[in-house]
């Protein structure tokens, strides 16, 4: 089964807001022009990893590279997470997933777990550049599971992957019966926003193409968060013009 089309903070703000609390994540269409996508995937092409081939994902390129620090500040994401998080926000991190052919999937988790911020204080940004689906590494929720605080974690036996997030393949969330699995479907320029606690995961990358995606990553103001060892999350002034 695949995510449907949602009600949008553009067209039935109210709507989408409550969309986002029951369920814990909501699809924007169309936040990003066909510019900036050309001008993101260009920039991460000079990433680095892209540059030496690993195609590693890349913590805060916006630390790197001017194209990446606006994505954050991306306005109409801003206008939508001052409404998903109740106050003002800042931006705590970024990450570019080159997503290279063959690239294996996240195992199931909540950001959360690694920020530790107070629940409805801090939600994400998933931004994918091409068209997103199961076949190429797409992401899989399971909506509801925000309702849950930080669940149980079980050691697993993956197969590492040069290409994908340290964390990815260590470790996953166990996840009660009653909340069941969903594919979300998502078109380059949409956002993915996800709220802390909801559990999700992201298939292996089956295609012939790369799945880039740009993750943004918000707190609501004064809010305290873990800045991590290997993140080095930091607050970022995202109303800076």
């Amino acid at each position: 089964m695949s995510v449907q089309r949602m009600p949008t903070f553009r067209e039935e703000p109210e709507a989408a807001l409550a969309f986002f609390h029951e369920h814990g994540y909501q699809i924007e269409p169309n936040v990003w022009t066909v510019e900036q996508l050309d001008q993101l995937a260009a920039a991460s092409q000079k990433l680095p990893s892209f540059q030496d081939g690993t195609c590693s994902p890349t913590m805060h390129p916006h630390n790197l590279d001017p194209v990446f620090l606006s994505a954050l500040r991306n306005q109409r994401i801003v206008g939508i997470m001052e409404k998903l998080l109740a106050g003002k926000i800042s931006g705590i991190q970024s990450e570019f997933f080159h997503g290279k052919p063959g690239t294996l999937g996240f195992a199931r988790h909540q950001d959360n777990f690694y920020v530790e911020a107070a629940r409805d204080a801090f939600a994400s940004a998933w931004s994918p550049l091409v068209d997103v689906s199961p076949a190429n590494g797409g992401l899989i929720i399971w909506p509801g599971s925000q309702r849950e605080s930080i669940l149980p974690i079980e050691t697993v036996d993956m197969e590492d992957d040069p290409g994908q997030d340290k964390n990815a393949r260590r470790q996953q969330v166990v996840v009660p019966d009653r909340y069941k699995p969903l594919d979300v479907i998502a078109s380059a320029g949409d956002v993915v926003f996800i709220h802390g606690y909801l559990v999700h995961a992201s298939h292996n990358n089956r295609s012939g193409g790369y799945r880039r995606v740009l993750l943004c990553t918000y707190l609501r103001s004064g809010e305290k968060f873990r800045p991590g060892f290997h993140a080095k999350r930091a607050e970022v002034d995202v109303y800076a013009v």
